[in-house]
C-alpha cells in the first residue's frame, strides 16, 4: 500500500521520536527517512531507514522487537494504517 508524502513524514517523525526510548543513550540517530518500495505481486510497502552515528554500542534486537511491537499500537492509535519495515545502517555506510 503506497503512502502519501504526508503519512511518509509522519511515521519517520514517530520513529525519530520513539526509537531512542528503546536504544542506548549513547546511541545517536542522525536520520529518519521513509520511502515507498516495490514489494511482491506489484504492491508496496513502507521502507523506513534509520542512519545512526557511527561507533555506537551494538543495538539490543529484544529492545529493538519490544519497539517493534511498541509502534505498531502507536501506529493503530494514531491511525496510521501503514505497517513499516524498518532497516538501520551507520552513517559512513550511505552515501551522502
Amino acid at each position: 500500500m503506497t503512502a502519501n508524502a504526508e503519512t511518509l513524514d509522519k511515521i519517520s517523525s514517530i520513529i525519530q521520536a520513539e526509537l531512542p526510548k528503546y536504544l542506548s543513550q549513547e546511541i545517536v540517530i542522525y536520520q529518519v527517512t521513509g520511502q515507498n518500495r516495490p514489494g511482491p505481486d506489484d504492491e508496496d510497502y513502507v521502507h523506513v531507514r534509520v542512519v545512526l552515528e557511527d561507533n555506537h554500542p551494538r543495538l539490543d534486537p529484544q529492545m529493538l522487537n519490544q519497539f517493534n511491537s511498541d509502534m505498531y499500537t502507536l501506529f493503530e492509535q494514531t491511525g496510521i494504517g501503514h505497517t513499516p519495515n524498518i532497516s538501520y545502517a551507520n552513517r559512513s555506510e550511505v552515501s551522502p
